[in-house]
This record gives structure tokens, C-alpha cells and sequence, in this order.
């Protein structure tokens, strides 16, 4: 007689069972996808979360990294206050240093993971598709999940952007900045970092601080650094407690723009307001690259070649020869691409290509939304920096989550109440 081992025995089960259509499935595990999990919950939704929790600042940032964003601005948003950075510091019973580390940035959102989404499913999802009004997910491990809408919140990491001058050059010889987590392999190597922006600035100071002997490579004719924003230091030391919110109306808890532009960047309604042209400075304003404040001093030891470009790249043993515009060469161990990334959510290779096909875009590849963050295809949604045209500049940072959960929520609990 053929025996069944016991896991045959729970595929076939599973597949035997009629499998019950979800609400809502997230995919994505990180900041935006966590904050539209409390959203939805405190809505009376139960999202079903798919993701590795906060696996790209995990896997991608560098241990000593800072947050370039001031503690305030990188709360996880949440109905629930208790869930917010000083939350999270009531309970651990010490204060959180400003600005943030990664390791505390990655503690706090394990912790609100926590709290939020105990049960998360770590399973890989493999290829989105619908038929009709459902969507079908297909895991790694073959199984189905069915559900009546589904939200993106994947983050920037599919988004790198690799210049074509190295495109010969193998990834280990010429790794992107979100390739790399741990320095100490550079100890007295040379390195050069391509960029003026905070990583390139940041890994910068990092790789000297490990024994690197690293320079910068920069177009621009210098580096440039964010100021101390002392104004709003000072106000809100007199306008604490009870006068928070007053505080927080004159001076939005996004750390983006000055006293004329803050409100415009903050809030998606006054965005929309503003003319196309107006949106456009406003998005690049925040994706200038620029360090912050508490940089100049790490990285005053290190070289900087300004005002030239790669204009060549190949392999040199074991290493890299870099041709430059002004007529120089360079022998290097390692070249990081401290190059910033571009959107293209047709890199979402998990969507099925009949799916992808239907979904709007725009001509430099983000998605064409609804202020609820709903793409041309009902009941799919795309939160995070993909959004960034939608809701404004704050959809590029941690601080947008209190942009996109609320509308997220908002419109899925519509559609739950539509289809009762």
C-alpha cells in the first residue's frame, strides 16, 4: 500500500481546500508596507503581508550608516501612536540617537513589525496575474493566495542605476552603493567612489574610517552640504508639548525644504495645487544630491577629484583602470557606484507581462496613479517612491508613509464595502 509522507500529505490538503479570496494581500515588508498594514487593521481590514521585514535596509545599507533624515521624519506612520520612534523608545527604555543609526532604524521597524504583522509570510512571490476582478499570487513553493486587491510597497532597490561605462565590468570590481553592507573588506585597499550625494558621501566617510585609501569622483565643481536647520531647531524647543501640532503645522516633521517650500513638499493636496513645472523643481529639490550637515568633517581627510567624469572602465587584473575627462587614469581595487537609481516599474518582473502591459505610465517609467495610489488596473496600488508624482516629495522617504497609508486605506476599505 503507497504511504503519503506528512508533507505530501499538507500540499495535498492545501489543494484539496477551496481557498478563501483575501481582502488585501501587501507585498513588501519594509517601511511603506508596514504602515499600510496598521493602516488598513485600524480601518477594520486584515491585510495578508508577504515580505522580507525591512530587508533592503538589512541587506543593502552599511553598518555605522546614519539616517540623513532627522529622527522625527523617520517614524513609521501609524494610526496607533504608540508605534511611533518615541513609542518605541518608551518601551526599549532609552532614548534613540539623532540622527538615527541603521541598526536602531532596523530594531524599531522589527519592533513595529512585531506588533503589526506577527504572523508575515517571508515566501517569495513569484508572479502576480488577474483574471477578472481577483488577482492570483503564486509563491515560491507553488501555493496560491487569491485576493481581491493587492498593494506594492517594494521600495528603491530594483531601481539601481549602473553607468554604461561599466557595464563589462563585473558587479564585485564595480558594485553598486546598495551592493555593499560591510567595509571592513576595503581595509587598505583603493577605492574610489563615484558620486556627490549622501551615499556616495557617507560610504565615503565610512571607507576611510575603516582604512581605505578612497577618493571621490564628482561632475560637479564641488561637494555640497544640507545646513543645520537651526530656525527650525530652535522653534521647536519653544514650541513643545501641548504646542506640537502648532509646531508641526509651520514646520512639517518631514525634514524636506525651507520655511516657503516645506508645506508644498509635506502635503499631497498643496503639491496637486502647484503647477507641472512647479512639481517638477519641487521632486528634484528633494533628490539633489547633497550630504548632510553632520558630513563635512568625516570626509575632510578624503580625496576629491571634482568637475570630472568616468569616461572609460575596464578590468586591470585584479582590479579596475578608470579613464577620466580631463585626460588622467586611475588603477583601482574597487569602483563604487554611488549612482542613484531610476524608476522603471516594468523591473516589477513579479507582475504577470499581460498585467504589466495594462498598467499606465508615464514616458520615464513611473506609474500613472490615483491619489489613493491606485494604478490604471483597479484594485492594484504602488506606495513609495514610485508614487513620488503622485503624493510629492515625501514618497521617496520613511516620512511619506503618513501620506499613503491613510489613502490606502481609505480606498480598500471602500472597495471591501462595494463588493459586501
Amino acid at each position: 500500500m503507497q504511504t503519503i509522507d506528512r508533507t505530501d500529505a499538507r500540499n495535498l490538503d492545501r489543494d484539496l481546500k477551496p481557498t478563501a479570496i483575501k481582502e488585501v494581500v501587501i507585498i513588501g515588508a519594509g517601511p511603506y508596507g508596514l504602515s499600510t498594514a496598521a493602516h488598513l487593521q485600524n480601518a477594520g481590514v486584515e491585510p495578508y503581508v508577504i515580505g522580507q521585514p525591512m530587508s533592503f535596509w538589512k541587506n543593502n545599507m552599511p553598518g555605522g550608516m546614519l539616517l540623513r533624515s532627522k529622527s522625527e521624519a523617520s517614524n513609521i506612520n501609524a494610526p496607533q501612536k504608540r508605534l511611533s520612534i518615541e513609542g518605541y523608545e518608551k518601551v526599549m527604555g532609552r532614548k534613540v540617537p539623532d540622527p538615527v543609526p541603521i541598526e536602531d532604524f532596523i530594531a524599531y521597524g522589527e519592533w513595529f513589525r512585531k506588533q503589526v504583522v506577527p504572523d508575515l509570510d517571508t515566501r517569495q512571490v513569484l508572479n502576480v496575474s488577474q483574471d477578472g476582478s481577483i488577482f492570483t499570487l503564486i509563491l515560491e513553493d507553488g501555493e496560491k493566495i487569491r485576493t481581491k486587491a493587492v498593494v506594492l510597497t517594494l521600495g528603491i532597490g530594483l531601481f539601481w542605476h549602473r553607468p554604461e561605462q561599466f557595464a563589462n565590468i563585473p558587479r564585485e570590481l564595480a558594485p553598486h552603493s546598495s551592493d555593499l553592507k560591510d567595509f571592513a573588506q576595503f581595509k587598505g585597499k583603493k577605492v574610489a567612489v563615484v558620486g556627490k550625494g549622501q551615499s556616495a558621501l557617507e560610504y565615503a566617510a565610512l571607507l576611510h574610517e575603516k582604512g581605505a585609501e578612497v577618493q571621490i569622483i564628482t561632475r560637479a565643481p564641488a561637494l555640497t552640504f544640507r545646513p543645520f536647520a537651526w530656525r527650525k531647531h530652535l522653534f521647536r524647543q519653544l514650541t513643545p508639548g501641548p504646542l506640537k501640532g502648532f509646531s508641526y503645522r509651520v514646520f512639517p516633521p518631514t525634514d524636506l525644504g525651507d520655511i516657503r517650500t516645506a508645506r508644498k513638499m509635506a502635503h499631497p493636496e498643496l503639491f496637486r495645487q502647484q503647477p507641472p513645472e512647479v512639481q517638477e523643481k519641487l521632486l528634484k529639490d528633494c533628490a539633489k544630491p547633497v550630504g548632510a550637515y553632520w558630513l563635512p568633517s568625516r570626509v575632510e581627510k578624503v580625496r576629491v577629484r571634482t568637475s570630472v567624469s568616468v569616461t572609460g572602465a575596464v578590468v586591470d587584473g585584479s582590479g579596475v583602470k578608470i579613464e577620466l575627462s580631463d585626460g588622467s587614469t586611475d588603477r583601482l581595487d574597487v569602483v563604487i557606484l554611488a549612482t542613484g537609481y531610476r524608476i522603471d516599474i516594468s523591473k516589477y518582473h513579479m507582475l504577470d507581462a499581460s498585467l504589466i502591459k495594462r498598467i499606465q505610465k508615464t514616458s520615464d517609467g513611473y506609474p500613472v496613479l490615483e491619489m489613493s495610489l491606485e494604478t490604471s488596473v483597479k484594485g492594484l496600488y504602488m506606495a513609495g517612491v514610485v508614487a513620488e508624482k503622485t503624493l510629492g516629495p515625501t514618497l521617496r522617504f520613511v516620512t511619506g508613509t503618513s501620506n499613503s497609508g491613510p489613502r490606502l486605506a481609505a480606498a480598500i476599505k471602500g472597495i471591501g464595502r462595494s463588493r459586501s
